[in-house]
């Protein structure tokens, strides 16, 4: 979990693929980008860090490595392109992926080509919760019936 208190300055720097050796841009931190530009800077730093701390580099993977991450909300501010980036570099790193968010039907279509199970819990009478499990096909089945149920 990532707590504001302890983070630090840092510096990016963006290189061209094809000339490694020319800078594209460089990032001290995110307070002059839109908030989508700050998100995506943000993912990829932090997919970064992930790929260093489980050993992902470009020779292979560490396959013995639990790669599991809960991403709270993080669509509720972003566009599909910044959500997308999101989603493929997860993929990109063979990450396990729980993202948390209100059901809503937007949010729900970024993510369904990334996910093979969709949870859902409805509160009854402000009292009791349901949850929902099914498979991704079960919910492209019956969409509106548990969208519905969701909201």
């Amino acid at each position: 979990m990532l707590d504001v208190r302890n983070w630090l300055k840092f510096r990016a720097v963006e290189h061209y693929r094809e000339d490694p050796s020319r800078i594209f841009r460089s990032y001290t931190g995110t307070a002059k980008l839109s908030g989508g530009e700050g998100a995506q800077l943000t993912y990829t730093i932090l997919g970064s860090a992930i790929a260093y701390q489980f050993g992902i580099h470009s020779e292979g993977i560490n396959t013995n490595s639990f790669r599991f991450i809960c991403v709270d909300e993080a669509f509720s501010k972003q566009d599909d392109e910044k959500a997308q980036f999101l989603m493929e570099l997860c993929k990109q790193l063979h990450l396990q992926v729980m993202v948390v968010s209100p059901a809503k039907a937007e949010e729900v279509a970024i993510v369904e080509p990334y996910i093979a199970r969709v949870h859902f819990v409805q509160r009854k009478d402000n009292r009791h919760s349901v949850i929902y499990d099914m498979p991704i096909k079960q919910l492209r089945e019956h969409r509106e019936q548990y969208l519905q149920v969701a909201e």
